[in-house]
């Protein structure tokens, strides 16, 4: 297994267009409080400001804007959030499984 930044190029692009794919149906529907609470760099806050400044895209043009103009927060997101990768780009948990576990795992307010 490999890290975002160890992955070769062609592998490294399977995963951001997988895990933008993943992080822009979370953006719509439920929310990302499980991915900003495990975020400390502020990375979340700029990808969020590029969905929210071109909501009006298709949905091709979204992940095709994400992965040119916040690539490196994406990068740098995946790298905080620990993921691994295997050579292909496919993270050793799919994305809705590790959304699922550690959604049960964070603290929960009072």
């Amino acid at each position: 297994m490999a890290t975002i930044t160890e992955l070769k190029a062609d592998a490294q692009q399977v995963a951001l267009e997988n895990f933008a794919k993943f992080y822009v149906k979370h953006f719509e529907t439920d929310g990302l409080d499980v991915m900003s609470q495990l975020d400390q760099t502020g990375h979340i806050a700029d990808i969020n400001q590029f969905l929210l400044d071109n909501r009006s895209l298709t949905r091709a043009d979204i992940y095709n804007g994400l992965l040119t103009s916040r690539r490196g927060n994406l990068i740098a997101l995946l790298s905080a959030l620990g993921t691994s990768f295997n050579d292909n780009g496919i993270p050793d948990t799919p994305w809705e499984d590790w959304f699922k576990a550690t959604v049960t795992e964070l603290p929960q307010g009072l």
